[in-house]
C-alpha cells in the first residue's frame, strides 16, 4: 500500500526518486536482514526413520519431494538438507536495487526537472513495475529466512490434490509437537507429482501457521536416507 501511494505521487510530480530511493533501501535492508536472521547458508536436520514391523510393510514406502523413502529391516535417519536456490534472481534484485539507489542519489537525471525532457508513460510504468518486483522478491526472501529460523519441522501426510488452473496444490495433515492434529495447504512442485508425504514447517506457538516445503521460492529441500539407529 505504501509503495502504491509513493508511486502515485512520484508519477504526478515526475520525480521517481520519491519511490525508488526508499524501495531500494528497503530491498537491500531486507536482503541483508535475511542473511543475518538465519545465518547458516546451508543447514541440515535428521528425523528417525523406523524399521519394518507389523504395521510398516515394504510396499508402504513414503515419497517426499519425488524421493522414495522405503522402510528397511533396520532403523534409518531421514536427512533433510536446506539450501538457497534461485540465487541469480536474488542477486539481480540486489544489483538493481543498488544501481537504482546510486543513480537516484548521485547521478543527475535531467528528465526529472520541469524544463528537461520527461519520461514516457511506458518507461515510468516499467520502472515502477520492476521496483515492485524487486521489493516483493526481497520481502519473500526475508520472510522465508525468518520462518526457517523460528519453525519446527515434521512430516505430514498428503490428503488431497488440486490440479488448479495456474498451479497445482495439495492439502495435508500433520501432528505438532504436542501431538495435536493440524492441517494446511500449499503448492505442489513438478518433481512431487507422486508424493504421498510432505515436509511441514510450522510455528510452535501457532501450529496452524504452517507451510509445506514446496511453498519456499528461494530455498530447496533435498531428502535422503542414512543408515543409523535412534538415539
Amino acid at each position: 500500500m505504501i509503495y502504491v501511494v509513493l508511486a502515485a505521487i512520484s508519477v504526478v510530480v515526475i520525480i521517481l526518486r520519491l519511490v525508488l530511493v526508499p524501495t531500494a533501501c528497503v530491498s537491500l535492508s531486507l536482503f541483508f536482514a535475511g542473511c543475518v536472521v538465519h545465518r547458516p547458508w546451508q543447514s541440515a536436520l535428521t528425523f528417525p526413520w523406523p524399521a519394518l514391523n507389523d504395521e510398516l510393510k515394504p510396499e508402504s514406502a513414503v515419497v517426499i519431494n519425488g524421493r522414495p523413502c522405503p522402510f528397511q529391516g533396520y532403523e534409518q535417519n531421514l536427512l533433510v538438507v536446506i539450501r538457497p536456490r534461485k540465487l541469480q534472481e536474488l542477486l539481480a534484485c540486489v544489483v538493481l536495487a543498488g544501481v537504482a539507489l546510486y543513480v537516484m542519489i548521485f547521478v543527475p537525471v535531467s528528465w526529472e526537472g520541469p524544463s528537461g525532457p520527461r519520461m514516457g508513460v511506458f518507461e515510468v510504468e516499467l520502472t515502477l513495475m520492476v521496483g515492485l518486483m524487486v521489493l516483493l522478491a526481497s520481502l519473500r526472501w526475508f520472510g522465508e529466512r525468518r520462518f526457517l529460523r523460528s519453525s519446527r519441522f515434521t512430516i505430514g501426510a498428503i490428503l488431497g490434490r488440486d490440479p488448479g488452473f495456474f498451479r497445482r496444490g495439495i492439502t495435508y495433515q500433520f501432528r505438532d509437537h504436542q501431538g495435536d492434529r493440524r492441517g494446511g495447504s500449499g503448492p505442489l512442485k513438478g518433481e512431487s507429482v507422486n508424493d504421498n508425504a510432505v515436509l511441514v514447517l510450522y510455528n510452535p506457538r501457532e501450529p496452524d501457521t504452517n507451510l509445506p516445503h514446496g511453498a519456499f521460492h528461494f530455498h530447496r529441500f533435498d531428502i535422503g536416507l542414512l543408515p543409523g539407529r535412534r538415539r
